[in-house]
């Protein structure tokens, strides 16, 4: 997978293939711009601001206006590496492997020396790993004369490229809840609550949600991800060729719920289970409606915006423009859908629907803030909660 789709995942062993690889980071750019908070909203109401350097007639000095934007802009290239960096190596619980292929040359004598890695991630590394890759690259240099035969990569010329890295002076503090602990709020939350978790920037949570056990998280994922991908096939396939060609990608979402810590036994189970509930929600009347295209639908989406005082970032499972009830027609009304996994298991599932509303309104209440931030403080907005294992829509105005 990417080093982006393996955050907030853990694997014994980790493997990071050709660090010397380009970020595509430090490339010449026609037009140097940035944007940048402001510590006070400007006369517009405006929190952030534009800049853009001046261009400069060809053979001009570039100017200090576009050298201080192009430094500025350099030095997030360069954090933002460095952050990429620290989440390949962090998802590391027992091993961590790292290959490179550092770049050579040689001059007019054929004399072979080292070259200093540039916009990579072993570049970024390269104070920790220095010593080491230069040590093996003068044993494979060695070697090289000797037999006289190119060899490609020093990762294959040693008895032992193994670097054993030191453990930390001080252990990790593990600090534990007591035996007694209690949650502040007292809600006992039996439902299952997949969806996923608001975050904020200096600001308390808008809301709470109950996570359920690692089976019931890893289910809602699965389903999450297969009625994003039927809405997905639906934009350009009907109903029938969407649910094959949704039914062949099995195997993948058995390999994404493995992600989430599961044994190849149980993941299969989870991925089949997830893929007859979202087979069977593709041929409820309502959720035909919901995963159907519509104006300006959009799933898994992310928004950012201020609620509450805070700077809020949000992802919304379903987002559409449609009349003001399900199925009716129209598009003056902004739909916000949440799917929840959870599932009644008494005779009347009807009957659930209040607590579980009580449960899981906030959250779309917090969604609807950052959308009216977006689309206007008059936005028609329904809400709906979706229930794919119970095929039920628990909607309302806001």
């Amino acid at each position: 997978m990417t080093i982006h789709k393996s955050k907030g995942l853990e694997f014994e062993v980790v493997i990071v293939p050709d660090l010397q690889a380009g970020t595509g980071n430090g490339g010449r750019k026609m037009l140097s711009w940035l944007e940048r908070g402001l510590a006070q909203p400007g006369d517009s109401g405006e929190i952030t601001e534009f800049l853009i350097a001046p261009l400069q007639r060809k053979g001009d000095d570039k100017g200090t206006a576009k050298a201080w934007v192009d430094s500025v802009y350099h030095e997030r290239e360069s954090q933002e590496t460095r952050r990429i960096l620290y989440v390949a190596a962090t998802r590391a619980r027992e091993e961590l492997h790292l290959f490179a292929r550092p770049a050579y040359k040689a001059d007019k004598n054929g004399e072979l020396s080292l070259l200093e890695p540039r916009n990579s991630l072993l570049a970024t590394a390269w104070p920790a790993l220095e010593d080491e890759v230069r040590g093996q690259f003068d044993a494979w240099k060695a070697g090289a004369v000797e037999s006289e035969n190119e060899i490609e990569s020093i990762a294959a010329s040693g008895e032992s490229n193994l670097v054993i890295m030191p453990t930390p002076a001080k252990p990790t503090r593990l600090h534990r809840l007591p035996p007694d602990y209690v949650h502040a709020q007292g809600e006992n939350l039996a439902a299952y609550g997949t969806g996923l978790v608001i975050t904020g920037f200096g600001a308390s949570r808008l809301y709470e949600r109950h996570e359920g056990g690692l089976l019931s998280r890893a289910l809602g994922t699965a389903v999450h991800a297969l009625l994003e991908e039927i809405s997905r096939l639906r934009t350009t396939l009907d109903w029938d060729a969407a649910r094959a060609a949704l039914a062949h990608l099995e195997p993948r979402f058995a390999a994404k719920v493995r992600a989430c810590g599961l044994d190849p036994g149980h993941a299969k189970l989870i991925a089949t289970e997830a893929l007859r509930i979202a087979l069977k929600a593709s041929h409820d009347t309502i959720g035909q409606w919901i995963l159907s295209p519509h104006s300006q639908a959009a799933s898994e989406v992310c928004w950012a915006g201020v609620v509450a005082g805070g700077l809020r970032t949000v992802r919304v499972d379903r987002v559409f423009q449609a009349g003001s009830a399900p199925g009716s027609e129209g598009e003056d009304c902004w739909w916000i859908i949440d799917y929840k996994t959870a599932h009644a298991d008494n005779d009347d599932p009807t009957a659930a629907l209040p607590g579980l509303r009580r449960i899981f309104a906030p959250q779309i209440e917090a969604y609807a803030e950052v959308l009216r931030n977006l689309h206007g403080r008059d936005a028609i907005l329904r809400a709906g909660l979706y229930y794919p294992r119970m095929l039920l829509l628990d909607w309302w105005e806001l």
